[in-house]
C-alpha cells in the first residue's frame, strides 16, 4: 500500500493509520504495528517491508542522533524499550555534550569521569570540531556566584540594618516562602556571611514573637523563652499562602539552630528550641506510630507527613531532644513500605487525613516519593529502625529510587541529569536534585556497607551521583543560579502542582550546600554541608540559652 511513497509521506500516512486503528470501534486492541485486531481478526492493512523502512527513516530524521524511534507517536528514544521501536544510526558523538567530562556511553549520552564500561566512549580522543563550552570547575567560583545571587536579592532599610523582607522564592513572583528563605540563611550560615543569615532570621523573629501574627498563635505557657505570645510561621509571604507547616518551621528551627551553633547564640537556640516546643504541643502525637501532625492552618491538617517529620527528627537531634527524636524517628521507620515481591522499597508518604492522630497509613499516591527516600537518608531517618537494619532499609529505597525517578531534560543546548519529584511527575525538579546528590555522597561515606554486598547498587549510586552533580555545576556554571526546572512547560509533580522554569531560590541554596558538602567524588565529604547534620560547632543547649539575654527577641519586638 505504501509501496514507493516518499519516507515524509510514508510516516504521515503510517500515523493516519494509526489514527483509524485508534477509532475503530470493533476492536479496541488492534495495533498498527502488525497492523491487526486480534479481537476480531480485522486487518487493518498488510504493510510491506519498503514502505516500513521508509516510515522508519522518517521517523529517525527526527530524532537527531537518538538511537530508537517509535512509528506509533514519532517519539525518540534512548533506549529500546518497547520491542516494535525502529533502530535508528546514531552518528552524533555523545562527547558533544559532555562539557570537558572525559567519557560518555554512546547508548544513554550519559558523561562520567570515569571509563567504568568498556564501551564508553574517550572524548579525549576525539578530535572536537568548533568551539566547546567551557565548564568552571572550580567549586570555590561556583560557590561565590551562588553567594552573589543570592545577596542580589536582600533589600536591605536605608541604613542596612534589617531587611525590608524576605528573599523571593521566584523570579517574576511576589513569593517569598518561609522553607526557601530558611535554607537561604543555612547556606549562608555554612558560607560564614552570618550578618545576612542574621538578617533573614530577625524578619522571622519579628514574625513570630508578635501580638497580631500572620500565622497561628499558641499558647505560651510550655515555651522555653516564657514569652507572652508566639506564632509559628505561615508558609509565604508576599503572594501570600497562610497554611501553616510543620515541615516549613521545623526547617526555620534548623536554620536557628545552625547559627546559634556557628555564632554562640543563645538567644537565637532559644528561638530554635520554641519552635520545636511549639510544633511538639500543637502538633505531637503520643500513640505507637510517634511523629507530628502535619499542619495547624490549612488543608489537610491531621496528616502525619513523612518528610516533615525528617525535618523534625533533625532538629530535635540538633537540639539535644532524645525523646522527640526518637518519636519522629519511630513514625518514619512506620513508613517503610516493600513492593514488587520485595524487590524495591520505598517510605510511604504519610498517614490519612482525619481524626487526630489516627495511624492509617496513606499509600497515596500509587506512585514513588522522592524526598521522602533522599531527605530520610541525608538525615538518618530510619537509621535505628527496630530490626537494626535502618541503614540497609534506606540503601534498597534509594536504590528503588534512582530507577523510578531519574530523568533527563534537555535546555538550551546541555543535557541534564537528575530526578523528578515523583514517578508520577514530568520533567527534573532541581531541588530534589541538589538533595539527592548530598544524601548519595551521604550514604557513601556513611553507609558503606549496606552497598558491599551490592556492587551493582554501589556502582548504580556512584553513577547517578556523578551525573547529577555534574548537571548541577554545569547550571551553575552557566547561570550562576539554579532553575526550579528546565522541563518544557515546568516540571508536573504528579501530585498536584508544577515548579516552573524559573530561577529558584531553594533549588540554588540546595545546590550550594551540596557544592560544600562535596564538590567532586575526588574531594572528601563535609558533613558541615549537610543542612540535617548535627552542626560542626554544638547548639546550646536549652538551660545554657536560658541563662542568656532575649536581646535578640526583645530588640525586635518592642
Amino acid at each position: 500500500m505504501l509501496a514507493g511513497l516518499s519516507a515524509e509521506v510514508a510516516f504521515i500516512t503510517w500515523n493516519m493509520l494509526l489514527v483509524a486503528c485508534l477509532a475503530t470501534p470493533r476492536d479496541a486492541n488492534c495495533s498498527i504495528v502488525s497492523g491487526k485486531c486480534p479481537n476480531t481478526g480485522y486487518l487493518l492493512v498488510q504493510l510491506n517491508t519498503k514502505a516500513r523502512t521508509a516510515a522508519a527513516e522518517s521517523c529517525c530524521t527526527r530524532c537527531g542522533g537518538m538511537p530508537f524511534c517509535s512509528l506509533d507517536s514519532g517519539n525518540c528514544y534512548g533506549s529500546k524499550r518497547k520491542d516494535y521501536y525502529e533502530s535508528c544510526p546514531v552518528t552524533v558523538s555523545c562527547c558533544a555534550q559532555c562539557d570537558g567530562l572525559p567519557f560518555c556511553s554512546p547508548v544513554s549520552k550519559h558523561c562520567y569521569a570515569s571509563k567504568r564500561k568498556d564501551y564508553y566512549t574517550n572524548c579525549s580522543s576525539e578530535v572536537q570540531s568548533g568551539p566547546q563550552p567551557a565548564l568552571p570547575v572550580d567549586p570555590e567560583a561556583l560557590l561565590n556566584s551562588v553567594d552573589s545571587w543570592m545577596l542580589a536579592r536582600m533589600r536591605w532599610t536605608p541604613d542596612r540594618q534589617q531587611l525590608t523582607g524576605l528573599l523571593k522564592t521566584y523570579d517574576g513572583f511576589d513569593r517569598h516562602d518561609a522553607y526557601d528563605n530558611a535554607l537561604a540563611a543555612i547556606y549562608l550560615t555554612m558560607r560564614g556571611k552570618l550578618r545576612e543569615a542574621k538578617a533573614i532570621l530577625d524578619f522571622f523573629i519579628r514574625e513570630m514573637y508578635v501580638g497580631t501574627p500572620q500565622g497561628v498563635a499558641l499558647e505560651t505557657d510550655s515555651l522555653p523563652s516564657n514569652r507572652s505570645q508566639f506564632a509559628l510561621l505561615i508558609a509565604s509571604y508576599g503572594d501570600m499562602d497562610t497554611a501553616v507547616d510543620v515541615g516549613n518551621n521545623a526547617w526555620v528551627g534548623i536554620a536557628f539552630a545552625r547559627y546559634a551553633a556557628a555564632s554562640g547564640s543563645g538567644c537565637y537556640a532559644l528561638v530554635a528550641h520554641d519552635i520545636l516546643a511549639a510544633i511538639h504541643h500543637g502538633r505531637g502525637c503520643d500513640d505507637g506510630l510517634g511523629g507530628f501532625m502535619q499542619r495547624l492552618r490549612g488543608h489537610p491538617q491531621n496528616t502525619r507527613s513523612t518528610e516533615h517529620n525528617i525535618d523534625m527528627k533533625s532538629l530535635a537531634r540538633m537540639l539535644h531532644d532524645e525523646a522527640l527524636q526518637a518519636s519522629a524517628e519511630s513514625f518514619i521507620s512506620s513508613m517503610h513500605h516493600e513492593y514488587s515481591g520485595g524487590e524495591r522499597a520505598k517510605y510511604l508518604i504519610g498517614t490519612d487525613n482525619g481524626e487526630p492522630c489516627n495511624a492509617n497509613r496513606n499509600h497515596w499516591p500509587s506512585g514513588f516519593i522522592t524526598d521522602t527516600t533522599f531527605w530520610n537518608v541525608l538525615a538518618d531517618g530510619d537509621v535505628n529502625a527496630p530490626n537494626g537494619d535502618g541503614p540497609q532499609r534506606m540503601a534498597k529505597a534509594m536504590g528503588s529510587a534512582l530507577q523510578e525517578v531519574d530523568a533527563t531534560d534537555v535546555f538550551e543546548g546541555h543535557t541534564y541529569h537528575g530526578v523528578r519529584f515523583t514517578s508520577l511527575g514530568s520533567g527534573i525538579q532541581w531541588e530534589n536534585t541538589a538533595s539527592a546528590a548530598l544524601a548519595m555522597a551521604h550514604l557513601l561515606r556513611t553507609y558503606p556497607q549496606t552497598l558491599d554486598a551490592d556492587p551493582n547498587l554501589r556502582e548504580l549510586v556512584q553513577q547517578r551521583l556523578d551525573e547529577y552533580r555534574n548537571s548541577i555545576k554545569t547550571m551553575l556554571s552557566k547561570y550562576g543560579f539554579m532553575y526550579a526546572s528546565v522541563h518544557e512547560g515546568g516540571s508536573d509533580t504528579g501530585i498536584g502542582w508544577t515548579y516552573f522554569v524559573k530561577p529558584h531560590l531553594a533549588a540554588t541554596a540546595w545546590a550550594g550546600m551540596m557544592l560544600v558538602h562535596q564538590s567532586g567524588s575526588d574531594v572528601s565529604v563535609s558533613e558541615a554541608g549537610n543542612p540535617y547534620a548535627v552542626p560542626p560547632q554544638p547548639v546550646p543547649y536549652k538551660v545554657d540559652a536560658l541563662s542568656e539575654s532575649q536581646h535578640c527577641i526583645d530588640i525586635h519586638n518592642r
